[in-house]
């Protein structure tokens, strides 16, 4: 029987150690969020990105085979981030600023017939990238109905503040989205104990020297 994994790797990088890698996710984030999505962003050529796709920035990238399926950045929160820098207005409450918190963006898996699995799996890279850092919580800026996708899988978040319209897409439709977290404790949070099960096991070859250059084997 094929195992939910088979034909997934993934790599952590940063821009600075793999700019070939880290250009193909931004042309992928222009042809899910720019192309499909119709989220107007800032985009050079074909590839999307902005001023957060810096030095500090480390970008997860999921593959099938050769393929790059899916992926997100990740930025510590002690560096500025798109969810405290862009939309403040969000927030009724503190946003984070420490190491052990880090946000989540431009999360997306491409939209094919095999999009609900890649997405399982592009969870569990996160939550074990999540883990490798050693971080608390992860912050996001998400639409009401990725905040109900997690609830789905059993996945426990809590809000900054209530949804508001951010802004509208290209074909003028108002794009309302909220500020929150996925505090990352087991005794808090118990749904997340499959998805590090599985991120456990997926193949990940870290280049950004927090665990050297060798692959975390399977």
């Amino acid at each position: 029987m094929p195992h939910l994994l088979d034909g997934y790797h993934a790599l952590i990088t940063r821009e600075e150690l793999d700019p070939a890698h880290v250009g193909a996710m931004l042309r992928l984030r222009k042809r899910l969020f720019v192309d499909h999505c119709g989220w107007l962003l800032t985009t050079v050529g074909d590839a999307e990105r902005d001023q957060f796709d810096c030095w500090y920035t480390e970008h997860c990238l999921l593959f099938s085979g050769v393929e790059l399926v899916g992926g997100f950045r990740a930025i510590r929160t002690d560096y500025p981030y798109l969810t405290a820098s862009v939309f403040p207005q969000l927030a009724v409450r503190r946003f984070p600023s420490r190491r052990d918190a880090w946000e989540i963006s431009r999360f997306g898996v491409l939209p094919d017939v095999a999009r609900s699995q890649t997405a399982r799996v592009t969870y569990a890279l996160m939550f074990r990238f999540a883990e490798l850092r050693g971080a608390k919580a992860l912050v996001a800026l998400a639409d009401l109905s990725y905040e109900r996708f997690l609830t789905r899988m059993d996945i426990r978040t809590r809000r900054y503040g209530p949804p508001q319209v951010i802004g509208n897409d290209r074909m003028g439709r108002p794009l309302t989205a909220l500020a929150g977290e996925i505090p990352l404790g087991l005794a808090a949070n118990p749904g997340l104990t499959k998805f590090l099960d599985l991120g456990r096991q997926l193949e990940i070859h870290d280049a950004s020297h927090v665990l050297g250059r060798s692959s975390i084997p399977a």
